[in-house]
């Protein structure tokens, strides 16, 4: 129950810091437990396997870390960050007034390994792909939604007019699921509300697709 969205969004600074620590922390006692049991096997292919798949843990906590590091260094996309989750907050409410959305561990996970690379269009992360694995109505669309969020606001208090554009591309293939979405991202884009309170740069533009 720590990683409420309207915390990270509206709370102390210090204490939203904490919970984005305290996540980290948590994985890295977790892979430190996963270790232990490694440990236990004997030598062969699935230890061998069992070791690439730690090695792939190890380096998604640096680059967790690493992407709170860059929360903490830089104002402007702490900004986008905290922007990023009121949006997300705020939709959740209006599906649901009796339900605030609280991450689960994996989504907020995503989006810090990714905010470094997604923001710097040079960081040496962009050559890589990360695919977010769970379940069907597990949270998937929340989490990249999230950072589609945390990148459009980041482009904007940044480059000012010259953030306006395309920042990201989704592709789908089932007309059905293309739909769903659909609706899900134009709920999502109702934090130019946000925006249009304390506008980044200029005056705030919405624009309809075609014209």
């Amino acid at each position: 129950d720590l990683l409420w969205a309207d915390t990270l969004a509206e709370g102390d600074a210090e204490e939203a810091f904490a919970i984005l620590d305290t996540l980290c922390d948590c994985y890295r006692q977790w892979i430190g437990r996963a270790e232990r049991e490694l440990d236990k096997l004997p030598a062969g292919l699935l230890r061998d396997q069992g070791e690439v798949h730690l090695d792939a843990c190890i380096r998604a906590a640096e680059r967790m870390e690493g992407g709170v590091a860059v929360l903490r260094e830089e104002a402007t996309l702490w900004r986008a960050f905290r922007l990023a989750n009121a949006a997300m907050a705020r939709q959740a409410l209006w599906k649901d007034p009796q339900r605030p959305l609280c991450w689960r561990p994996f989504q907020l996970a995503f989006v810090l390994l990714s905010l470094a690379s997604a923001a710097d269009p040079a960081h040496p992360e962009r050559a890589e792909m990360d695919l977010v694995w769970f379940p069907t109505g597990g949270g998937k669309t929340e989490a990249y939604l999230l950072l589609t969020a945390f990148t459009i606001f980041a482009r904007r208090l940044e480059r000012g007019a010259e953030g306006e554009g395309v920042a990201t591309i989704m592709r789908y293939t089932l007309r059905l699921l293309t739909l769903d979405q659909l609706d899900r991202a134009a709920r999502n884009c109702r934090r130019a509300l946000l925006r249009s309170r304390s506008p980044p740069s200029g005056r705030p533009r919405t624009r309809r697709a075609g014209g």
